[in-house]
């Protein structure tokens, strides 16, 4: 891949864009099993309609009543685990529901020149473990300055094919730091959905115990994959939702951890093939604020082609 170079007034602003959304751009992809590539000539994906039916509370608390008296025992943990699954729509609905999916939005990055506001395309595919999944973000975004309309939009390609990262900017290739491809790696292992296929991927859950979030009563619960990355879930006790989840990331291997606090919000409440999505997603580096994610549309059973997650084609 070759090294894009930038212009003199695009440089600084670009490395910034590159360093916030190569920490954090990949929010919400909820993945399930891959279905069959779609051939070439087909469309991109598959439009659905929103899908109004998740179970109510009294049907979380049945579901949650059902697996004590369950022959197979569940673990205090993994009982609050498998609800807050279920209260997503349930293990089978997520992995046929979201076996590709795309997202579109829009998006807020901070920068040193002020918070810059784009459009947002997500892409995913699941392979056999969270970490080993497709996925492609693409951003339009106006450079800093161009409130006047005299400077074209900015457009930012990053891209996870299974192996490795790439990213470009305007149709041009560029050569990502080793630390901006550990931030963006990171999302592969520490999103919600992290959470909700934990079995799959043959993580552990502990149960850390209760805390309230803005008044919002929870659980804490820790996650470590196979390979040892952490994560921190808050729970509500009501609704079983990951209101938020909190991790470290090593980006130099000379400095301390950066940590990274991801809020999850499901107003207005939208379901896409009876899965919750939630709609916006706020993160903060070190309690500073990096990015916010609205999502617009979300279609599930998307019909991709891999061929998207692997160098700068449109479709």
């Amino acid at each position: 891949m070759g090294r894009l170079i930038a212009t003199p007034h695009l440089a600084r602003a670009s490395r910034h864009i590159f360093a916030t959304l190569l920490i954090a751009c990949l929010t919400g992809a909820g993945l399930a099993t891959a279905q069959r590539p779609a051939q070439k000539g087909q469309p991109a994906v598959v439009q659905q309609k929103d899908d109004g039916k998740l179970p109510s509370d009294k049907e979380l608390e049945k579901k949650k009543a059902e697996a004590k008296a369950a022959q197979v025992k569940l673990s205090p943990v993994e009982l609050l685990v498998e609800t807050s699954i279920f209260a997503y729509g349930g293990r089978k609905q997520l992995e046929v529901a979201r076996a590709a999916i795309h997202e579109e939005g829009t998006i807020r990055l901070a920068s040193d020149q002020g918070d810059l506001t784009g459009s947002y395309s997500l892409r995913a595919m699941r392979r056999e473990k969270s970490w080993q999944d497709l996925l492609r973000v693409d951003l339009e975004m106006a450079p800093p300055g161009s409130a006047d309309g005299n400077r074209s939009a900015i457009k930012y390609i990053i891209g996870f094919n299974g192996a490795s990262v790439w990213s470009a900017q305007n149709g041009q290739y560029m050569t990502l730091a080793a630390s901006a491809e550990r931030a963006f790696r990171a999302q592969l292992t520490h999103e919600y959905t992290a959470l909700l296929r934990y079995k799959e991927d043959g993580s552990k859950i502990e149960l850390i115990g209760p805390d309230t979030v803005v008044g919002v009563e929870t659980n804490m619960i820790d996650l470590t994959t196979p390979n040892g990355d952490k994560t921190r879930f808050w729970i509500s006790t009501k609704t079983y939702r990951v209101v938020q989840c909190e991790y470290e990331v090593k980006l130099d291997d000379s400095q301390p951890p950066t940590k990274y606090l991801l809020k999850y919000f499901y107003t207005p409440f939208k379901v896409v093939q009876n899965t919750l999505v939630p709609v916006r997603r706020l993160m903060t580096q070190d309690s500073k604020f990096v990015q916010e994610i609205v999502i617009n549309s979300a279609v599930y059973s998307a019909k991709l082609d891999p061929e998207v997650f692997q160098h700068l084609q449109e479709q």
